[in-house]
């Protein structure tokens, strides 16, 4: 972190309840160093492999390859041209300008998407395994609650014992935004979605909207609220433009059996065999009767 926040900068509420984010002291630092250490040398015990290795681990794994490579660096040629243009004002209309915007959000997305693996692997590193239990010390040590002015985790293991908790998480959220000195909402800075809002083709949610302000796709498809594709009066259509129409509709179809193999239900079939014991039954009792002797 390149500057200290002063604590009333960085309160944060949770569920109806205040806290604070205690700038990081000496002493502070110290111990999540020494945490840094232990955990560094533990990982290391254990067999994990160093940040300098991954690449060569990634390959003989075949994680990753010249192509992903070559994929990766086109990818990146591209979004920075693209963003180049953008601002040396090539692109003249609003039309073209909101074209090379989803353009420049697709590549970032495919951007994202290949070196997903890698980020993934880059976390259980030495040093990522280590990285991450420093920060968490910085999370126990630092996150306080406004009332009692007491830490919220008593101790490292208190955090690492709760950390799947919503509480653990948000702090967990707001010390990395404070730590990293993150934007809250970070994808505001990507130029694509500059320009998309200054196109006033982006909402305060960050979902695409039209001229009119309904939410839609990049093809500019009306959307509902949870994404789903709707035609102009709101109703749930596919990617054809049919109505929709769900499974469970099979179960009350009807049609003409003109194979001759439709199977009956259960209760069809109980009702079948129960019909014919009867029948049987009753031709039993005749035939009964009719064997009987005279006397």
């Amino acid at each position: 972190m390149s500057k200290e926040k002063k604590k009333e900068d960085i309160k944060f509420e949770f569920e109806d309840k205040r806290y604070f984010i205690k700038p990081l002291d000496g002493k502070v630092i110290t111990q999540g160093r020494k945490a840094y250490t232990k955990a560094f040398k533990k990982a290391i015990e254990e067999g994990a492999i160093l940040k300098k290795s991954l690449d060569d681990h990634m390959r003989r794994q075949g994680l990753w390859d010249d192509q992903k490579q070559e994929e990766y660096t086109v990818l990146i040629k591209q979004s920075a041209d693209l963003e180049y243009k953008i601002k040396s004002g090539h692109f003249k209309s609003a039309s073209e300008l909101r074209d090379k915007a989803l353009e420049l959000k697709r590549i970032r997305m495919q951007t994202t998407d290949l070196m997903s693996v890698r980020n993934s692997m880059d976390a259980i590193t030495a040093e990522g395994l280590a990285d991450n239990e420093q920060f968490n010390y910085f999370v126990a040590a630092s996150v306080y609650d406004y009332l009692t002015q007491k830490p919220v985790f008593s101790s490292l293991q208190d955090y690492e014992g709760q950390s799947d908790s919503k509480l653990s998480i948000e702090c967990a959220s707001k010390f990395a935004s404070y730590f990293y000195e993150l934007e809250e909402n970070f994808e505001d800075t990507f130029l694509e979605n500059k320009l998309l809002k200054k196109l006033n083709l982006l909402d305060d949610k960050g979902f695409l909207v039209n001229k009119d302000g309904q939410r839609v796709d990049e093809d500019g498809n009306l959307l509902n609220k949870e994404g789903s594709r709707v035609d102009t009066e709101g109703n749930r259509i596919d990617i054809n433009n049919n109505p929709l129409i769900e499974d469970n509709v099979i179960d009350t179809l009807e049609f003409i059996d003109d194979l001759g193999v439709t199977k009956e239900s259960p209760k069809e079939e109980k009702k079948a065999t129960a019909k014919e014991e009867k029948k049987k039954t009753t031709r039993g009792s005749r035939r009964k009767k009719v064997e009987e002797p005279t006397t």
